[in-house]
């Protein structure tokens, strides 16, 4: 399969975007906004590891998603991951902000169809976010009792033509570009897939050089309609894949084939996921069928093997090229980092670990079970 850092052999945009991604910035301009060392020594490409800007200025302020997208860059990260109605409208001209002089480095994809709904300066939005990130600090289950009224601030559904042209327009704007590499549906019913008219537009902005990828950001469920249906131009599939649905992104995964490039979200599946995976992987550190060796390795099942056991599944077990991920917290940047570049689980562990937890989605699938 290939990776969205492939690009085309002779396109001189994508050779020049690999060559800065090795280090040699054709701009050679470096801003230290946000600028963290991380005592790595000279930053390498992480190709599996994408940045999530879904919580930029949103679950934290301007300071801080600045600081995180430093230590990212920093570590070699080069995918970034954005949409219009990301941090209330605000992540992507902070994102731009933040790759200025750094474009032709990096690979940026963005979304349209889902607009922040209010998106005035003295909106809800904008004035309830300092009661909201600290609400979220001081008790961060209160996540899911928030998600509601703030899903009420997003407005879905925008699809049409003109509301494809308005969108790109506006992200190109506040990304500072004039082209993002990925533009896609983003959480689009399954009808908007038929839509010809739409998808014409799409490949009319990718002839005219503002789009180079065209893609569909959906749940699983509307990634299978978009398998089905096989718009025209539509070539990058993003969705979410975790250890509670690795079966099914298998299943994606292996349908995609080569004619698609995959990439996963959400790989932790938010705090009850993570919570959840613990306890998954601390079953299996003690149950007999485990080996030995292996049963060791698991211990203890903290952030660290969660994190070394989900990415190298879904980028190695599955195949998925690049895992995009919420990395706020410099402790969980380290802990994806060493995941990808130091496993403590080679490819037969790995491999087992797949198989059992694949064997227990199926007997949780079996009716009687």
């Amino acid at each position: 399969m290939k990776t969205i850092l492939d690009g085309e052999a002779n396109d001189p945009d994508a050779r020049d975007a690999r060559r800065s991604a090795l280090g040699r910035d054709s701009e050679g301009e470096r801003s230290s906004a946000g600028e963290v060392k991380l005592g790595l020594g000279e930053a390498a490409v992480v190709a599996g590891l994408g940045f999530g800007c879904a919580a930029l200025m949103g679950r934290v302020g301007r300071k801080e998603s600045l600081a995180a997208l430093g230590a990212a860059y920093e570590a070699g990260i080069r995918f970034f991951d954005s949409a219009r109605s990301y941090g209330y409208g605000e992540a992507e001209a902070l994102l731009g902000e933040f790759l200025r002089g750094r474009r032709s480095g990096v690979v940026i994809s963005t979304k349209f169809g889902v607009l922040p709904a209010a998106a005035g300066p003295m909106s809800a939005a904008r004035r309830l976010k300092p009661l909201v990130r600290g609400l979220l600090h001081v008790a961060p289950g209160a996540r899911r009792w928030l998600q509601g009224p703030l899903a009420a601030q997003r407005s879905s559904g925008h699809f049409s033509v003109a509301d494809l042209h308005a969108s790109l327009e506006a992200s190109l704007r506040a990304l500072r570009t004039d082209y993002v590499d990925v533009l896609s549906l983003h959480d689009p019913p399954p009808s908007v897939l038929e839509r010809g008219e739409l998808f014409a537009a799409l490949q009319d902005l990718v002839a005219a050089g503002k789009v180079r990828w065209v893609g569909v950001a959906a749940e699983p469920e509307v990634i299978e309609s978009a398998l089905a249906a096989r718009p025209a131009g539509l070539r990058y599939l993003q969705f979410p894949c975790n250890l509670f649905n690795l079966g099914l992104g298998q299943r994606l995964v292996g349908r995609a084939g080569g004619d698609f490039i995959a990439i996963a979200n959400h790989p932790f599946g938010g705090p009850a996921g993570v919570a959840g995976g613990k306890r998954l992987l601390s079953l299996l550190s003690v149950a007999p069928a485990t080996p030995a060796g292996l049963r060791e390795k698991l211990r203890p099942a903290d952030d660290a093997v969660l994190a070394d056991v989900v990415l190298n599944l879904v980028t190695g077990g599955l195949g998925v090229p690049t895992v995009v991920a919420s990395m706020l917290h410099m402790e969980h940047l380290r802990a994806n980092l060493a995941a990808l570049r130091n496993s403590r689980f080679d490819s037969k562990e790995l491999s087992w670990i797949l198989e059992a937890i694949l064997s227990t989605e199926a007997a949780a699938m079996t009716p009687g079970s």
